[in-house]
């Protein structure tokens, strides 16, 4: 009979502490839909997949992701559901993102300092994204393709811009985008670049017409890339490559030792 006692106060023992456990380990809440007022719809699902950042920090909490959107994301011009991603004139985003606010200003600014930053924010503003917008409004991936030709000839052709994997600016916009000092054409000097110079000079262009995208081998010995996903498929511009969009399972056959 002591020998039931002790097992059963035993088991009622792990019982309790098991229960103990459960209650202290934190638990995610499930993906929802937010309607706002503003009247668009958040989809906390979508907006934690298609922003890694977010989703590393917040993982599929929907109340942390509204939160994040309603006093962050909004201002970010970051895109809250797949209905925005494929009709980006209802999302009204007619103004471009605030050099201020980009919302991967950290990984764009890497080697450079605010003034420089921004001296590269507006050259890419005037001369790549300013022109992509008027040519293709409210038409994300045909804006894609204006600033892949824009900055194929820009790194390609006059002025140019020197590969080069080492020194000043090598893998920060201005290397392609240059600083200070001009070319009798306007255009800013450019410090020369690889591929991660390249990479960070599409994504400021990118982040300036609120197309997200990710960074692929970001800060690794690989080649450097922005993936853009467009209804589930990823896509890529690369300015060393080709002047065109291409399906990033195609771009990915073309230096495969040093791909993913």
């Amino acid at each position: 009979m002591k020998n039931r006692s002790r097992i059963l106060n035993r088991i009622i023992t792990a019982v309790l502490a098991a229960a103990m456990i459960i209650a202290l380990v934190p638990h995610e809440t499930h993906a929802e839909i937010f309607y706002l007022q503003t009247g668009r719809r958040l989809d906390t699902d979508f907006y934690a997949n298609y922003y890694p950042d977010l989703k590393a920090k917040y993982g599929y909490n929907a109340h942390k992701l509204l939160d994040h959107y309603i006093n962050y994301g909004i201002f970010e011009r970051r895109i809250p559901s797949m209905y925005y991603l494929n009709n980006m004139d209802a999302l009204a985003i007619g103004d471009y993102v605030p050099k201020e606010i980009l919302y991967q200003r950290k990984s764009l600014r890497k080697g450079c300092n605010q003034a420089q930053f921004f001296n590269a924010y507006d050259e890419a503003l005037y001369y790549i994204c300013d022109p992509a917008r008027r040519a293709a409004p409210n038409n994300m991936y045909a804006q894609m393709g204006v600033v892949a030709q824009k900055l194929y000839d820009r790194v390609n052709y006059n002025p140019g811009v020197k590969y080069k994997t080492k020194g000043e600016h090598y893998n920060d916009p201005c290397g392609v985008f240059g600083n200070m000092d001009k070319y009798p054409s306007g255009y800013r000097i450019p410090y020369g670049a690889d591929c991660a110079g390249a990479t960070r000079a599409v994504g400021l262009c990118l982040n300036i017409l609120c197309i997200p995208y990710q960074h692929v081998n970001e800060n690794k010995w690989k080649q450097q890339w922005c993936r853009v996903n467009i209804n589930g498929k990823y896509y890529v511009i690369d300015p060393y490559v080709s002047p065109y969009v291409m399906e990033e399972s195609y771009y990915v056959r073309l230096y495969p030792p040093y791909m993913l």
